[in-house]
């Protein structure tokens, strides 16, 4: 299954529209069902975060991650940054950064870098000036959970319909899963080097394509 990268339907309702808010809902149980929060929970754990340490999430979305995530960091450690505006109640001692992932200028800034289905929305020379983005700044952990690109997720998807899922949902998933991830795919495209980065990937039955990947 070649890897391929097309339009989502989301990407383009305005944030109001109710087939967007139903496909958000829809992600926060798609989520859960595959174990993402809890993995990058437990990731995040795993590297002891001091006070020195500084967190930052790509394509936030609507927080949801983030909110689990910042009780368990020390204050002002966290940011989050998505195209769309900061999200009603955000908390006030953390940073809402509105912007294109690709443009930003401050990845220098932080010492982890938080991806959650966010990098499967670009093609390889996107995802090449990504990596150079993280490499020329001082991240020195990435990680990454994204969809494992199987045609049996396809599959487990369109059953989705029978627990609710709005079309939107249905449509994106299956193209989601098309530009997903196998192997070591998702570090290649990064351009991450053997030599200055150490990786695992794992890949599960629910469909999630899972990295972490640290400096030397």
């Amino acid at each position: 299954m070649q890897r391929l990268v097309q339009p989502e339907i989301l990407d383009n309702l305005p944030a109001c529209n109710l087939d967007a808010v139903a496909s958000r809902r829809d992600l926060v149980k798609i989520n859960h069902l595959m174990g993402n929060y809890r993995w990058i929970r437990r990731q995040v754990r795993r590297c002891r975060p001091s006070k020195t340490d500084r967190f930052l999430e790509i394509g936030a979305g609507d927080g949801t991650l983030a909110r689990q995530l910042i009780p368990a960091l020390p204050r002002h450690s966290f940011a989050a940054l998505d195209q769309c505006s900061q999200p009603e109640d955000w908390p006030a001692h953390t940073a809402w950064c509105s912007g294109d992932i690709l443009c930003f200028s401050e990845y220098s800034e932080y010492t982890h870098l938080l991806a959650n289905l966010i990098l499967h929305h670009f093609d390889a020379k996107s995802l090449a000036q990504i990596g150079d983005l993280i490499q020329a700044g001082g991240i020195r952990e990435i990680i990454a959970c994204e969809p494992c690109r199987r045609p049996l997720h396809q599959w487990q998807l369109r059953a989705g319909k029978w627990i609710g899922f709005n079309y939107v949902t249905l449509h994106d998933g299956c193209i989601s899963v098309a530009a997903g991830f196998r192997g070591d795919e998702l570090p290649q495209l990064l351009g991450l080097s053997p030599s200055q980065w150490s990786w695992r990937v794992d890949e599960t039955w629910m469909g999630a394509y899972r990295m972490r990947a640290r400096r030397r």
